[in-house]
């Protein structure tokens, strides 16, 4: 973590301090400027091993990001230049950072360059299905971009140590991983 010393227009639509109303508006505002604008491909990523589940994103540069408030504790891991407010503060983190996050927290990032983004949460669901894990992770899971707009990342088993596309098709070509 850092003092922000960063100057852009991004950082005035929010106070250091927002309130979770505050964040709430600027989420709806943003989703409201979806379907004039477009939706920027987050390439989600799925992993399942034994008995967790991680969820990793790629936010471009440019980009602000409002997520839900989670049911659980997890752990993020951070890598690349963002700024991020929660109601206790504003705080950027710029290079590779792992971040606890407690229940129910909101927050918004605004990517300064190209991040990534990862969660890993305890799967206590016993299924990959993520329709189901994302029910029990989240608090409005509807709200998930991955449900208002198809996914276009990859879900991988290390399990069954194989990948393939989102949408469960295996198709000639799909990645494997490796043993």
């Amino acid at each position: 973590m850092e003092v922000l010393t960063l100057d852009h227009p991004a950082l005035a639509l929010l106070p250091e301090y927002p309130t979770a109303e505050q964040i709430e508006a600027l989420g709806h505002q943003i989703q409201s400027l979806e379907s004039e604008h477009g939706v920027v491909d987050l390439r989600t990523t799925h992993i399942h091993a034994d008995g967790l589940y991680g969820r990793g994103i790629h936010i471009p540069a440019g980009t602000f990001l409002v997520g839900l408030p989670h049911k659980a504790g997890h752990l993020n891991v951070c890598v690349g230049d963002v700024v991020v407010w929660t109601p206790a503060g504003r705080v950027r983190h710029r290079g590779a950072h792992i971040l606890s996050a407690g229940t129910g927290v909101l927050r918004v990032g605004f990517a300064i360059s190209d991040t990534t983004w990862f969660s890993i949460h305890q799967n206590t669901t016993g299924t990959t299905d993520l329709e189901t894990i994302e029910a029990a992770l989240v608090e409005h899971p509807e709200r998930l971009m991955t449900r208002r707009h198809p996914p276009a990342g990859a879900i991988l088993d290390l399990e069954r140590k194989e990948a393939w596309p989102s949408d469960g098709q295996r198709r000639l070509g799909s990645p494997s991983v490796p043993a």
